[in-house]
């Protein structure tokens, strides 16, 4: 018998004789099920990952007939994830590959597919305010990935800047708008450098007004979270459906958190749900002066996992106590602000400008030096000292105490449970029929002392030294 025949005559190998149909499902395993087996259980883990997604090319480089199994398995393809591994040097410029993207989404046929877009910088590097997947690359992205937006299954986005974020979100509110996402069960969108940066200079939200009136919903999604990424709130509960099972509100930026009010129609809109995340999320407003209060309970009859990462214990409470989950199994509370916030003390700020709502979370003793206060947001472990009254309310030089007084009562009326607990006042105009150099008072629970008298041996950049060296911040 000469060689040739001895080698048609050789045995097939145990998994060459399979049936086709099994050798895909093997296929379809080893692609799948491997990263997708923990995702059950642990809604953080990815459920397949820039390297899984490589596996249907590996089988189909082992021979003929596996080529040709995995190229015939549409299941195969349902993966789709865009790193900045895609990028590619042309010239001068950067340019995002998505040939494999569009293979993958013809090879998977008339599948839903699942994608993950992975737009973090791998250096984790943000002194550079640059993107290394930019905007531009986004929406490179979004353009290969919408025309097919009627077989997402899942869209996962992760940025640590802004712009490929915005970039994303614009485009993909206009293709909802057009076309809706029948098929999508979960959208996950996280700025995961939030945490980090949690002052956003101009914060964008992620659905506009407009959506209002267009009454377009995600009718079939089941699964929503947002980090780092808002909403317009209003607007936002139309998109909720009743098939909503998850809801994640996490790292919210401090100008836009939803009030107490905005929360409860969310929470109305999504009362189905199963597990809610609400962590730095708010509510930041509680408007204890204003707008009606809320005294309608929110039921949530289904909910049986709880997690509340709070930046304020008020905060936190006002939400508590509208709840009403009677088959809650899992609640947990934590602790959501910066971690620079727990070190910070003491605080004197001189002069200093501030544009936007500036949180100050934990600081026990707060001076400012001719500071205006209607930037600052406070809490109420607050000990407020002012040197500088009239600029701190926005009054002409020459107020008197009488002024001083009523603007004072307005503030602290105006911040009601988060006003500071202790004001001091000095370098304050006054009358002469003023008895006395310090005048205490209530305003609600708030100890107001005022000093009519500088002490004229006060050296304010000698104090600003002895705070400096004594373990407080000066700026």
């Amino acid at each position: 018998m000469d060689a040739h025949a001895s080698a048609q005559a050789a045995p097939l190998s145990s998994i060459d004789s399979l049936p086709v149909e099994v050798l895909a499902h093997i296929f379809f395993v080893g692609t799948h099920e491997l990263v997708k087996s923990h995702g059950e259980e642990d809604a953080e883990c990815q459920t397949f990952n820039a390297d899984s997604v490589k596996t249907p090319l590996v089988y189909a480089s082992v021979n003929r007939h596996w080529r040709n199994v995995a190229l015939n398995t549409p299941a195969l393809y349902t993966s789709l994830c865009l790193t900045p591994e895609l990028l590619r040097e042309v010239g001068e410029m950067e340019t995002l590959d998505t040939t494999g993207i569009s293979s993958n989404l013809t090879l998977s046929q008339n599948h839903l597919v699942d994608i993950l877009i992975d737009a973090r910088d791998p250096d984790w590097d943000f002194e550079d305010g640059s993107a290394w997947f930019s905007a531009e690359h986004m929406r490179a992205a979004m353009t290969v990935l919408l025309p097919f937006i009627g077989r997402w299954r899942s869209l996962t986005i992760l940025t640590d800047v802004y712009s490929p974020m915005r970039a994303a979100l614009d485009l993909l509110e206009d293709a909802i708008k057009a076309d809706g996402a029948p098929h999508l069960e979960s959208l996950r969108l996280m700025r995961c450098a939030y945490a980090g940066h949690f002052i956003d200079a101009a914060p964008e939200q992620l659905f506009s007004a407009s959506m209002i009136d267009d009454r377009l919903e995600l009718t079939n999604l089941r699964h929503l979270t947002l980090r780092g990424v808002s909403a317009e709130w209003n607007s936002f509960t139309t998109l909720l459906p009743e098939k909503l099972k998850t809801l994640e509100l996490s790292f919210q930026p401090i100008s836009t958190q939803p009030s107490v009010l905005e929360l409860a129609r969310v929470l109305s809109a999504a009362r189905n749900i199963t597990s809610l995340v609400l962590n730095g999320a708010g509510p930041a407003r509680l408007e204890p002066g204003g707008g009606a209060p809320l005294t309608d309970i929110i039921h949530l009859p289904l909910l049986n996992s709880l997690t509340l990462g709070y930046t304020s214990a008020i905060a936190a409470l006002a939400v508590l106590q509208v709840l009403n989950a009677p088959h809650l199994h899992v609640l947990t509370l934590e602790d959501a602000n910066p971690p620079a916030h727990s070190s910070l003390s003491n605080l004197t700020l001189r002069r200093v400008h501030l544009d936007s709502h500036t949180p100050l979370v934990r600081v026990e003793r707060l001076e400012l030096v001719d500071m205006a206060l209607e930037p600052l947001a406070f809490e109420c472990t607050h000990e407020l000292y002012l040197r500088g009254a009239a600029v701190a309310f926005g009054l002409p030089t020459t107020a008197s105490v009488v002024q001083i007084k009523a603007a004072l009562r307005a503030f602290v009326k105006g911040y009601g449970v988060n006003a500071p607990r202790v004001v001091r006042l000095y370098e304050v105009a006054y009358t002469l029929d003023q008895q006395g150099d310090m005048e205490e008072f209530f305003v609600a629970t708030t100890k107001v002392i005022i000093y009519h008298h500088q002490d004229p041996e006060v050296d304010y950049e000698d104090m600003e030294v002895d705070q400096v060296d004594s373990g407080s911040s000066d700026l």
